[in-house]
């Protein structure tokens, strides 16, 4: 079944079914530039330039969120939040919906061929003015999604119903399903975290990790893996697809503190996906869809996957 068909039968909102067909058709665009990065010299595909939240920023980033603004002006949609905008795009009308996205998920990765992607989260503005309707939790979601720019281009959808994935038939130039019942395993074992960062660790994610390690001969007496891509949506994939737990904490350094990834474009999206899959995501007490936003770029802790180790990564916080 087609991406199309799919919303027609599916989705309860018609401006809703319209806004992802959209950012779908966008991601193909973005797909199909990523693919003519061969035809850039490589001075420009290392070109570096700084985003509003201090993050190194290259030409694709900016072509990316060039690409997803022209698409959701052609789309019933209010209002637009971006990694690459320090504030909200108000496209001056009266729709019932806005938008959140990180354009080029992992671009830090361009240059090695690693999969990068589009995250983005749709929510109702519920009447509020755009200022207040853009620092609504994570619980207010219609849908969220991600599209990954791999050996294949593949999207991760929910409308609040299960989470389902699809593949990008380039024949035809549309997504199709290739799984309508996305579910994480309740137990696993491999972890995910950036161990280059382990001497800023917070107590509970060292002993979490520690106990991972010791294997069979430690308390978990059970032997684990580590898998580490360094870019979220290939991560999340992964774990989506065959379980996993992914930890980005907070951290030691001070622009840490308060983790690394941004709650309402990066956090929230992928959040709703991993719950609508039967896993969980927390920011190491709460969980991520509950955490009141601040403002569009406010950063977070994120740890998600299956559930049972996101309840026992829970639980060392909670004993902190």
């Amino acid at each position: 079944m087609l991406l199309k068909e799919y919303l027609t039968d599916n989705c309860e909102n018609e401006q809703l079914a319209i806004i992802i067909n959209n950012l779908a058709d966008a991601a193909i665009l973005i797909s199909k530039t990523i693919k003519t990065i061969n035809k850039i010299s490589q001075s420009e595909v290392n070109k570096k330039s700084i985003n509003v939240d201090g993050d190194l920023q290259k030409p694709l980033d900016i072509k990316s969120d060039e690409i997803i603004i022209d698409y959701l002006k052609k789309s019933p949609v209010a209002g637009y939040a971006s990694e690459e905008q320090e504030g909200f795009i108000d496209f001056k009308n009266n729709n019932e919906f806005i938008v959140f996205a990180d354009p080029l998920d992992g671009s830090s990765n361009i240059d090695v061929n690693v999969s990068i992607g589009t995250i983005f989260s749709i929510m109702p503005k519920n009447n509020l003015l755009l200022d207040k309707a853009f620092t609504q939790s994570g619980a207010k979601q219609k849908s969220s999604g991600f599209f990954v720019y791999g050996p294949q281009t593949t999207f991760f959808l929910t409308l609040g119903k299960g989470t389902l994935l699809f593949a990008l038939d380039e024949n035809i130039e549309m997504f199709v399903i290739i799984n309508d019942e996305v579910s994480i395993p309740k137990s696993t074992s491999e972890f995910a975290i950036n161990a280059a960062y382990k001497r800023y660790w917070n107590s509970p994610t060292a002993k979490y990790i520690q106990d991972c390690q010791d294997g069979e001969e430690g308390l978990r007496k059970k032997n684990f893996g580590m898998r580490w891509v360094g870019s979220l949506v290939a991560d999340a994939s992964r774990i989506l697809i065959r379980g996993g737990v992914f930890l980005y904490p907070s951290d030691a350094r001070t622009k840490y503190k308060n983790g690394r990834l941004r709650l309402t474009y990066e956090a929230n999206p992928i959040a709703f996906l991993i719950e609508q899959a039967g896993g969980k995501a927390i920011n190491g007490i709460d969980d991520i869809l509950a955490v009141p936003v601040k403002n569009i770029h406010q950063r977070s802790p994120l740890v998600f996957g299956s559930s049972d180790e996101v309840i026992i990564y829970g639980k060392h916080c909670k004993n902190l």
